[in-house]
């Protein structure tokens, strides 16, 4: 028969399982009611910005927001090995035990203003904080103890940019391999992401809710026998 210490042990583990378990479900319902709806409403703002090429950005409005496709120049100087533009990341470790994590940390960026050629002629990136997505050319520095990964942008390479038009050129807050239509295709992608990230928390909140119930059942029915 269990103790009062056990039981008292079942109802505030049942409480505090309960009280998650009610946390992943409201952040889950959240997500599922408007996360589809936000990430629709971001793809079709996205999908309507202008595309000018680098002899129409001249008579685009200082201030617009635009997404701008085309290629690195082949005269843009590399920073470090093929990168021309890049992000050093290395893998956190336990700082005692030294077990890997599975987790990354940015401990380098290189952001170097940018040409790019765009129809018939170069569209320059003025800025040096831009955000590098959808990488496609990484590389892997294997001579480190720590693991050690660059990831980043190459010279002829395809990309887009999205930014905002200065008259100098385009500040750019995204530069990432691929196409304006390859960029919005991942877009749309997280609509159906958040929504099966939304009837996951629901799931699992679900579930330890469940597993409360069951917690506070055998609590009170040790109670109960213990009274007889």
């Amino acid at each position: 028969m269990p103790t009062s210490s056990a039981r008292s042990a079942l109802r505030v583990a049942g409480f505090i399982v309960g009280g998650i378990g009610l946390l992943f479900s409201v952040a889950g319902f959240v997500l599922w009611r408007y996360g589809p709806g936000m990430a629709a409403a971001e793809h079709a703002r996205l999908t309507a910005l202008p595309t000018p090429d680098a002899f129409s950005i001249g008579d685009t409005k200082a201030g617009t927001e635009v997404i701008v496709e085309g290629t690195i120049a082949g005269s843009q100087p590399t920073r470090f090995r093929d990168f021309v533009a890049y992000v050093k990341e290395e893998e956190e470790r336990d700082a005692k035990e030294r077990e890997r994590r599975g987790r990354w940390k940015t401990v380098e960026k290189v952001t170097p203003p940018l040409e790019l050629v765009a129809g018939e002629g170069v569209v320059h990136v003025v800025n040096t904080n831009y955000s590098i997505s959808f990488a496609t050319s990484n590389w892997s520095d294997t001579s480190r103890v720590i693991d050690t990964n660059y990831r980043g942008l190459v010279a002829k390479e395809a990309v887009f940019v999205q930014g905002r038009v200065t008259t100098s050129g385009l500040e750019a807050s995204i530069v990432g391999s691929g196409t304006r239509s390859s960029y919005l295709a991942m877009v749309a992608g997280n609509i159906a992401v958040v929504w099966w990230l939304g009837v996951g928390f629901v799931a699992l909140g679900a579930l330890l809710s469940t597993i409360a119930i069951v917690l506070l059942v055998m609590a009170a029915r040790s109670r109960t026998a213990a009274s007889r």
